[in-house]
């Protein structure tokens, strides 16, 4: 089973998995790491190194989701970046996460990041896109 690890500035990552956990249940193999200004290089980096070896037991690999690209959650995970072993997404989304309790089961690691990057774009959604020119709801065609 491919593990999932969300990490992200302050406690979003906690609450990602919170909502996901609401909506879907239990999300097995699934942790969540916040970074904060409290956390030494060192220090969030041997917690990432030991939260990685626990989640990839099954030897499928774990997928880590990241809040955004350039941030010091993805420039700490991106050491651990390994083909077929660590893929990293950036900018999660509670969508992403949802399916890929669904998902991870039937795919493999590097499928299973394609798909759900390719996912969460599609599940950014601007809702005015659906009203039409006086601020109402379009008519279904």
């Amino acid at each position: 089973m491919i593990g999932l690890l969300v990490i992200t500035h302050s406690n979003l990552a906690g609450e990602f998995l919170r909502a996901a956990e609401m909506i879907v249940g239990p999300v097995p193999s699934a942790e969540a790491i916040s970074v904060d200004r409290s956390f030494s290089l060192d220090t969030a980096k041997d917690l990432l190194a030991k939260t990685l070896e626990r989640l990839n037991t099954s030897g499928d690999g774990v997928l880590i989701l990241t809040d955004m690209f350039g941030g010091t959650p993805t420039n700490i995970a991106a050491d651990f970046l390994e083909a077929g072993t660590v893929e990293i997404l950036t900018g999660v989304n509670l969508p992403m996460i949802i399916k890929f309790v669904s998902a991870r089961q039937t795919m493999s690691l590097e499928d299973l990041s394609m798909t759900l990057k390719q996912y969460g774009q599609q599940n950014i959604i601007r809702p005015a896109d659906f009203l039409d020119d006086q601020g109402e709801r379009a008519a279904s065609s």
